[in-house]
């Protein structure tokens, strides 16, 4: 195989290169804005002491709240977003003690294990705990074989909030670092974030959230997921106004921060936030590192993406109803309120998404207006803020999410955001689930129950567009229509129908059977006497390329070279056995898909180690590896045919 060789490690930086036009000119992108919300006051005013003359008071009512819920969210997406900083990794000085909590309950070994071997090969000393509240002894073994601590406790009182409070009573690090049971850490994160921790009024740094598993239902390309437009825009923009949170993993704290608010607080399923909110109230500072630092697991299907979606939705709403509501809560500095208040008021934007699909299916089927304008009025104050509002939204998002992708988002989020608004109103905890970190997506009508609210809506548009048309063509009855109304109500009906069908469409037909992500690789191995290039690896398998066709429950041997964490190259001879033979088209080129038997479990952890440690932190360093020629390998004796 091509082994990389690791050289000495170059600088690193924490900016992520810029992903469209937008995110190089950054003046551009603040005009655009400010033009956007200057238009957006004129055609409010307007909007709102003139249109309502002869329109249907309701929809009048309802459209232009929900207009004005988006002037108000456009204001502060480009507030937070107006100007980011891109910090270096801070000069570090000192050598605090750091412990590192890896929070378990129900998560696969196999899960558990990658995050434990990237603990492990992290470079700066620490000690490593394994926070199990599922109580199991093969994770206590884990833990021994990987060089962790066990620690337990006999109930699971405030689910991951109570493990850690437990924990914190059992270890004395100056620092800790907070870790889901699937975050794995790279080899520098310590090194990386212990600098900002010179100043002692920092409490918390947060590194961004990224995934390994690049085939999960949030993600819309390879490299860009539901949460890239936070933290690779959001988050920056925060950190200027030392207003970023604990996001619940990926995290250091400092422990005497922690402790000075009592512990991470309990009262709502959204410790992260609401503890974060307590910190700063008593003074403490936040920072943010853009630098990806840890690679997690996104939730692999629908089913587990909306279920960790509601539960961030009614634990962050739920701070509304304590102390630390950021409106009241002293301590606070304006920035920060607005800051809080923005991520707050995200969760209710299911509920605007509602009223504008429902005055939109009503004035369809009614024909009464929800606005009274000239066309002349449209043409010059409507038309351009909503061209203005959607280009500063693109503007604003630098690249990191299509306008397009954050609408389907939106609708997905929908229903569960307004279950999140009832539960505020009546407020019931609701117990803590852990977001399931494996699986399967079968897709199909499945999807159409779980997103109930907007298959119905779709059907109810579908049906309002349908007999509008009918009725333009006098096949059916309905209240007449002005015809520039007409035209524009059917047009706008198309446009969201289109992006109803965008949310359900590929949603319906995902199908995803391997319940273990595949790592996409391009190196060399042997097979007999015969080079292959491999395609793809996990801890259960391989995938290769091949001239010919190759039979399923075929056994055969594969001979190969992995680097671990610290650079040193190990020759495995892995047996496999053909599960699929995929035609790649007209080359002749056959992906031949393997799962592996017989695997040791040194050479298991091996695999492990290069999957989610050493790949996915070359990655990060383009350039650095050096290959080395399988042919030189074999005929330096090192693989043997």
């Amino acid at each position: 195989m091509d082994g990389p060789e690791h050289r000495r490690r170059p600088q690193v930086t924490a900016r992520p290169a810029p992903a469209s036009w937008w995110g190089e000119h950054d003046r551009a992108v603040r005009v655009v804005a400010a033009v956007a919300l200057i238009w957006g006051v004129a055609y409010l005013t307007w909007r709102l002491g003139w249109s309502w003359r002869g329109a249907a008071p309701i929809p009048y009512a309802v459209l232009a709240a929900a207009e004005l819920f988006g002037f108000v969210s456009l204001g502060l997406y480009a507030w937070t977003g107006w100007r980011q900083r891109w910090p270096d990794r801070p000069d570090r000085r000192s050598t605090p003690t750091v412990d590192v909590f890896v929070c378990t309950y129900d998560e696969s070994i196999a899960v558990l294990e990658a995050t434990l071997v990237g603990c492990r090969a992290m470079t700066y000393p620490h000690t490593t705990y394994v926070l199990d509240d599922g109580r199991r002894p093969d994770v206590a073994a884990l833990a021994a074989e990987l060089g962790a601590h066990y620690i337990t406790r006999p109930d699971n009182a405030h689910a991951k909030a109570g493990n850690i409070n437990h924990a914190l009573t059992c270890t004395s690090g100056e620092l800790i670092a907070t870790l889901d049971a699937d975050h794995v850490p790279q080899p520098d994160y310590l090194d990386a974030t212990l600098g900002y921790f010179e100043d002692h009024r920092v409490a918390l740094v947060q590194t961004p959230h990224d995934f390994s598993n690049r085939d999960s239902v949030q993600h819309t390309r390879p490299a860009v997921h539901e949460q890239s437009l936070f933290y690779d825009v959001l988050a920056p923009g925060k950190d200027r106004y030392d207003a970023m949170f604990w996001c619940g993993s990926a995290a250091v704290i400092r422990r005497a921060a922690l402790v000075g608010v009592g512990g991470v607080l309990t009262k709502t399923v959204a410790e992260d936030f609401h503890t974060t909110i307590a910190m700063h109230a008593r003074g403490w500072k936040s920072r943010y590192h853009p630098e990806v630092l840890v690679q997690g697991l996104a939730p692999h299907d629908l089913g587990a993406f909306l279920l960790q979606r509601e539960r961030w939705a009614r634990g962050n709403l739920r701070v509304f109803r304590t102390r630390e509501n950021p409106i009241w809560c002293r301590g606070l500095t304006p920035a920060q309120r607005l800051s809080y208040l923005a991520s707050l008021l995200n969760y209710f934007s299911g509920l605007q998404r509602l009223m504008l699909l429902g005055v939109l299916i009503t004035t369809l089927l009614t024909g009464r207006l929800p606005m009274s304008a000239s066309p002349a009025t449209l043409l010059g104050l409507w038309l351009p803020w909503a061209v203005l509002a959607f280009l500063t939204t693109r503007a604003l998002s630098r690249g990191r999410l299509a306008a397009a992708d954050s609408t389907v988002y939106g609708l997905e989020t929908m229903g569960i955001y307004l279950r999140a608004l009832v539960a505020l109103v009546w407020p019931r905890t609701g117990r803590f689930k852990v977001t399931p970190k494996e699986g399967i997506d079968r897709g199909g009508l499945h999807v159409l129950r779980l997103l109930g609210l907007v298959t119905v809506l779709t059907a109810l548009l579908s049906v309002a567009v349908g007999l509008r048309i009918l009725a333009a063509a006098g096949v059916v009855g309905l209240p007449a229509m002005p015809d520039l109304a007409l035209a524009i109500t059917v047009a706008v009906g198309f446009w969201e129908l289109a992006f109803l069908g965008r949310t359900l469409v590929p949603l319906v037909r995902r199908r995803q059977q391997r319940t273990q992500y595949r790592f996409p690789t391009s190196f060399h191995a042997r097979i007999a006497n015969t080079r292959v290039d491999v395609l793809d690896l996990s801890p259960n398998g391989l995938a290769f390329r091949s001239p010919v066709e190759w039979p399923s429950g075929r056994e055969t041997t594969i001979l190969t070279r992995l680097p671990d964490a610290h650079g040193e190259l190990h020759d495995l001879e892995l047996r496999l056995v053909v599960r699929s033979s995929i035609d790649q088209g007209p080359r002749g080129k056959w992906r031949i898909g393997c799962s592996f038997t017989d695997l040791g479990a040194d050479v298991r952890r091996l695999i492990v180690e290069y999957c989610y440690v050493v790949d996915q932190d070359d990655r990060r360093h383009p350039g650095r590896p050096v290959r080395v020629a399988v042919d030189d390998l074999v005929r330096e004796g090192a693989l043997v045919s």
